[in-house]
């Protein structure tokens, strides 16, 4: 190799590795450049992001202030034209409602089922309120029942209400009667029965079912609230607890109403009634309260007036008293035959014709387990204080509702024809 070739040679290399070296600090360069772009992309990113969730945070706190504002303007009745309107709750709204305490009755996943139903009640409430322009925001409405834990306290019916009404005291009518205008009155004749009663009652539209109300005459919820049904604490064999202390009188009930409260208002009018001194007249007979009350309202419904009341008074305590010294050990009254039913044509089919009553007295011994009916005073105090006779037997003429008493059984059997009872 020449001189000239060496020399060549070395400047190729070198021009090479120059060459390699500008390319080198030309990537590094651009890598240098590439991160400072990326790192001012990445701040400007940072900084819109920012931008953005700063606007979503304000965003979010402006409709949240104006959801409260707005809310609690309607809350305290702000804004809101005062004028006078009828709201009504439908039955077929609240009744799926649980109340606080049945609510305390059940587990943690039927509370929680409990919850939803209650608040989609209370949902459906805050519409109507709404339309009927009582509030204007359902959803804080619904938000506020939720929070003072009232939902499912609503009762059905109707109310006279102002638009100019908060929140506060929305709930506590609704909680409450006050300011209802479905008011119904309601007459109780004496001598009907549960059954009677409650068709009554569903007829008159007190009680959406009449089973409703019936199945409340077996509770234990007023046994520590009145002296006079102390007694009947686990008694067995009635069909009714409460029958026999359902006063006949005439009441005012709310649409709608809940069974307890008529049942409530029932047993507060029976208690006026039954009071110490009719008790201590019964215990000087050896009658309990409720023995009275069973006498009495067999005596109701056999008799065709008050004066008659004395006289059939007098067979049963004779029946009682002496009857057996004459073979006679029941008390053989038409009118327990069938009970709860009144007479054979008004039995169910289901329950059928040959259907056969534990308060019969033609097949029992002394006193069925309770009332037959509900009795008037007069016949209390018939019960307490009877004709003094020697009867042992009576009759009525079915179409005069005429009385026949009689000493022994030719007699009776003679007033039976005289009745149109027998040939």
């Amino acid at each position: 190799m020449t001189e000239n070739e060496s020399l060549n040679s070395f400047s190729g290399d070198a021009a090479v590795r120059a060459e390699a070296a500008r390319e080198a600090a030309d990537e590094k360069r651009t890598i240098r450049n590439h991160r400072r772009r990326n790192r001012e992309k990445r701040k400007g990113n940072k900084r819109f992001f920012r931008l953005i969730w700063w606007s979503m945070v304000i965003l979010l706190a402006a409709c949240l202030g104006q959801f409260f504002v707005a809310g609690i303007n309607d809350m305290l009745a702000v804004n809101r034209s005062s004028a006078n309107v009828t709201v009504e709750i439908p039955s077929s709204v609240t009744e799926k409602s649980i109340k606080p305490a049945e609510f305390e009755k059940l587990n943690s996943q039927q509370q929680q089922n409990a919850n939803r139903t209650n608040r989609a009640v209370t949902s459906r409430i805050a519409q109507i309120l709404k339309q009927d322009g009582v509030i204007k925001n359902t959803n804080f409405f619904c938000l506020y029942v939720h929070l003072r834990k009232v939902d499912g306290c609503f009762r059905s019916g109707t109310w006279q209400m102002n638009t100019k009404t908060d929140y506060e005291e929305i709930t506590n009518t609704f909680e409450s009667n006050e300011g209802r205008k479905d008011i119904v009155k309601v007459t109780i004749p004496e001598g009907q029965n549960a059954l009677e009663i409650a068709k009554l009652l569903e007829k008159d539209g007190v009680v959406s079912s009449k089973q409703k109300f019936l199945d409340v005459l077996n509770t234990n919820a007023f046994d520590n609230s009145y002296t006079m049904i102390s007694n009947l604490k686990g008694l067995s064999g009635r069909y009714y607890k409460f029958e026999g202390y359902l006063f006949p009188d005439t009441y005012e009930f709310y649409q709608n109403e809940d069974p307890q409260n008529i049942l409530q208002k029932m047993l507060d009018d029976a208690n006026k009634h039954y009071t110490a001194q009719i008790r201590d007249k019964a215990k000087a007979q050896n009658m309990t309260l409720d023995q009275l009350v069973t006498m009495a309202s067999i005596i109701q419904a056999e008799s065709a007036d008050s004066s008659d009341m004395l006289n059939v008074s007098s067979v049963l305590h004779n029946r009682l008293k002496y009857g057996s010294q004459y073979n006679i050990f029941t008390l053989d009254c038409n009118s327990t035959t069938y009970y709860p039913y009144r007479s054979q044509s008004v039995i169910p089919a289901s329950v059928g014709k040959k259907y056969k009553s534990k308060y019969n007295t033609y097949t029992i011994k002394g006193l069925p387990a309770g009332a037959i009916c509900n009795p008037g005073m007069a016949a209390i105090n018939a019960a307490l204080q009877p004709n003094t006779t020697d009867y042992l037997y009576f009759c009525h003429n079915p179409k005069t509702q005429r009385a026949y008493y009689a000493s022994n059984a030719e007699e009776q059997a003679e007033n039976l024809v005289k009745a149109g009872l027998s040939q």
